[in-house]
């Protein structure tokens, strides 16, 4: 197994636990901020922010700059969300005011973001992963160390807050170990 399968095959992991995580919950679920935490930030937040991070990584600085799913697909108008920021650096009180009205819209555009990520990792270019790049605010690195390290592990420790938050609102784990 090469190191790009190792990180495809994570990731259609990651993929279908994150699935798993937002599958069963309602729009109050989705929003609810835990234990009230006036720091916390919500179910619909952490999902949107990976998603797109995982999208800007993908498509704008592993493929050079091509247009996001997001912005291919206006999704910032079909949402009603932020057209450009993906939520880092956000305040903890702009973060818990965000709102994802249409959950099915944003699940479509998650898995179009699946989609886009499992269609270039079939046949990425290697001989680019040596490539230094800039990732804000994080700073450079090579393309292999951002497609394994923004997408696969942030990925995982965004996994990880999204089954904390469900246990404090008390449902039970959506993935096994």
């Amino acid at each position: 197994m090469t190191l790009v399968e190792f990180i495809q095959s994570e990731l259609h992991r990651l993929h279908a636990m994150l699935g798993r995580s937002i599958a069963d919950l309602t729009p109050e679920q989705w929003h609810a901020i835990p234990g009230g935490n006036p720091r916390a930030n919500h179910i619909a937040f952490e999902m949107w922010h990976y998603v797109r991070t995982e999208d800007n990584i993908i498509r704008f600085l592993l493929q050079d700059r091509r247009p996001t799913v997001w912005m291919d697909g206006k999704w910032a108008d079909k949402l009603g969300l932020p057209p450009v920021t993906q939520g880092t650096g956000m305040t903890a009180e702009d973060a818990q005011a965000l709102r994802i009205d249409d959950i099915a819209g944003f699940k479509t555009y998650m898995k179009d973001v699946w989609a886009s990520t499992d269609e270039w990792l079939a046949n990425p270019d290697a001989s680019e992963f040596d490539k230094v790049i800039t990732v804000k605010p994080l700073g450079e690195m090579s393309k292999i160390r951002a497609l394994g390290q923004v997408c696969m592990t942030h990925g995982f420790t965004h996994l990880g807050e999204l089954e904390l938050i469900r246990t404090l609102h008390g449902l039970p784990p959506a993935i096994g170990v």
